[in-house]
Formats: C-alpha cells, structure tokens, sequence
C-alpha cells in the first residue's frame, strides 16, 4: 500500500502531491555549511506547519533543495514557492548574515525560478531513493558527503 495522505473534507477527497526544487542565486553550494542547511530545513518546516501542508520529504544537494509536499490544494504552485522561498531567504539571511555573505551578491537568496513537478501516489521509498540515488552525484563533485542528503521523513 502507497504511504500517502487523502485529503478529505465535507465535499471533497483527494490527493495533491508535489516536488518543488529551488535552488540559491548564482547555483552557490550554499547547503554544504551543515548549519545554514539544518536552519533552512527548519525554515521549510515551519512554512509548512504555518500554511497547513504536510512536507514528506527534504532533500538537499549543495547547490539547491527539494521539498515533497502533500496537501497543498489550498494553494497555487506559485503561491506556495513564493511563500516557501521568501520565508527561508529572510530567516536564514536574518540569522546566518555572515556565513551567507560569501554567497550572496545583493538581496537575493533564491534564483528567480524553480523547478515543479506534480505527482501522484508516491510512496515514502520511492521518494527516499530518488533523493538518495539521484543527489549523490551532486555531492561527490564537492567531497563533502553529508549523511543530511538523504530524504528526510517527517509522517
């Protein structure tokens, strides 16, 4: 059985799933500091319990992030990048300014994009080994293996 959540209500049941990727200004491997990573993973988290979404998954490359978000039907795709993105930027660079300066090159954190994708049942392994699998190469460019880039499970 897939590991997924139904959204019901009193006229409605259903499923909404998503993969968002959003990645720092100028691709800067901004996540290999453990510390900008875990308060940004934070930040995400707390975006999700404000918004009342549940976030299956965290994964982070040096240079960019992936959340899986479920039950999001209340918001737009681009409602919920731009609440994501611009709650993690002001957190991280209100609590971090020195350890992003060398990152950052004017007010932005994030690129103006992102990366979207929605997706259906999925279960929680086969989010775990896409994470896992297909993140790995990202940081053997820099040799800094974290245990952080794997899936992160919250439900």
């Amino acid at each position: 059985m897939a590991s997924f959540t139904l959204f019901e209500s009193a006229h409605c049941v259903g499923e909404s799933n998503l993969h968002l990727q959003f990645t720092p200004k100028y691709r800067k491997p901004v996540f290999e500091d453990e510390v900008v990573r875990k308060a940004c993973e934070l930040a995400f988290q707390g975006v999700a319990a404000q918004l009342k979404v549940v976030l299956s998954g965290i994964g982070f490359g040096p240079d960019h992030a992936h959340l899986f978000v479920k039950n999001w039907k209340n918001y737009s795709i681009v409602e919920l990048a731009r609440r994501f993105k611009g709650a993690v930027s002001h957190a991280l660079r209100k609590a971090y300014p020195e350890r992003l300066q060398k990152y950052l090159w004017g007010n932005a954190f994030w690129t103006g994009g992102y990366f979207y994708r929605t997706v259906g049942a999925v279960t929680v392994q086969a989010m775990r080994k896409y994470v896992i699998e297909s993140q790995q190469k990202h940081w053997k460019k820099t040799n800094t293996v974290s245990e952080q880039t794997t899936l992160m499970h919250f439900n």
